[in-house]
Order: C-alpha cells, then sequence, then structure tokens
C-alpha cells in the first residue's frame, strides 16, 4: 500500500505576498486617484477660467458693439452734415457763377488792393499829400467791373484792420465806393457793400 505524501504550504509567506500585492494596487489605485482627481480640478479650473474670458469676451463685444453704434450714428451724422456743405458749397458756386465779388483791402505799405473774384487783383498807390489819384483810379476800376457785370449781382467787400488804416484813407475808399453805388441804382445793377474790419 502506497502511502499518501501530505504537502504543507506555508500560509504566512503566500499571505504576506498578497497583502504586498493588495498594498500595491492600493498605492496605484490612490495614485491614479490623485492624478484624476488633480486633473478634473485642472480642467475645472480650466473651465472656470475659459468661463472668465468668455465673459471678459462678451463685455469686449458689448463695448465694441455699442462703439460701433456710437460710430455708425457719428458716421450718419457727418454724412449729413457733408451732404449740407455739398448743398451750400453749390448754392455758393452757383451764387458766384452769378455774382462779381470784388475784395478792397489795404497792402502793408498803405496802398489800395482792388481783387476780383475769382481772379485778377489791381494795385493802386496812395499819395498821402495827394489822394486824388488814388480816388479816380479806384472809381474808375469799380466802374469798369461794374460794366462787365452785366446783369449779375455784384458784391463789394471791404476789408480793414482799423489800427492798419488811416481815416482819410478810409474816407476816400468809402467816397469812391459810394459814387459806383449811386450809378448802380441809376442803373439798376444789383450792388452790395460790406464793410468788415478784421480785428471783429
Amino acid at each position: 500500500m502506497k502511502r499518501k505524501r501530505t504537502i504543507f504550504i506555508e500560509l504566512t509567506s503566500l499571505l504576506d505576498v498578497i497583502l504586498i500585492m493588495i498594498f500595491v494596487l492600493l498605492m496605484q489605485a490612490r495614485t491614479q486617484t490623485a492624478q484624476a482627481m488633480d486633473k478634473a480640478e485642472q480642467e475645472q479650473q480650466n473651465a472656470r477660467e475659459i468661463s472668465r474670458e468668455m465673459a471678459e469676451l462678451q463685455k469686449s463685444k458689448t463695448a465694441l458693439e455699442e462703439e460701433l453704434q456710437q460710430q455708425e450714428q457719428e458716421i450718419t451724422r457727418l454724412e449729413e452734415e457733408a451732404e449740407g456743405l455739398r448743398r451750400r458749397l453749390n448754392s455758393r458756386e452757383l451764387v458766384l457763377e452769378n455774382s462779381l465779388v470784388l475784395t478792397l483791402s489795404i497792402t502793408e505799405g498803405a496802398a489800395i488792393r482792388l481783387e476780383k473774384s475769382p481772379e485778377g487783383e489791381d494795385v493802386i498807390p496812395y499819395d498821402w499829400e495827394n489822394d486824388n489819384y488814388a480816388y479816380n483810379r479806384l472809381r474808375s476800376l469799380l466802374s469798369g467791373y461794374l460794366e462787365e457785370a452785366g446783369e449779375r449781382s455784384v458784391f463789394i467787400i471791404f476789408q480793414y484792420d482799423r489800427e492798419g488804416i488811416y481815416k482819410s484813407e478810409y474816407d476816400m475808399i468809402l467816397r469812391a465806393v459810394q459814387e459806383v453805388k449811386l450809378a448802380a441804382r441809376q442803373r439798376e445793377i444789383p450792388l452790395s457793400f460790406i464793410e468788415m474790419d478784421v480785428q471783429e
């Protein structure tokens, strides 16, 4: 008869190995859990950051939309203003085409300058001792331009600096203009005289 052999297994060592393996697995699980939690927290932080950025972008978008609306309103206002200026400019050009504009002024040497719009200039020397030449020349030039005007309206503009003109010269110019105004009235030519002190 054969004898049965009994095999003794040392459970303590096996139990130690199993416990070590369980410990290692638990540590790995704990590490992975911590990593997953860190990752989730990082993702939450990223999501919060993205939300903040989105909110800021939304604010910026709203501000830009408001600014754009204001710019569009400003553009509309400027276009309307430009259209008004264009109309006034067309009216002014139409008036100038049908008018003769003469501008009287005094040069630095006390000579009299007569400018015809849009081109042409006459300079009349002024003699303090005898202003007859200046008076006759100015009256002659103004009368000649009045003849050229035909049916157009005539505007005579006298620009002067009250501190840079002598009374005798001022009075002489006004005398010549008054004579020309009288001649224009007699011939039914519309003439307007505008006197302007550049210091005012």
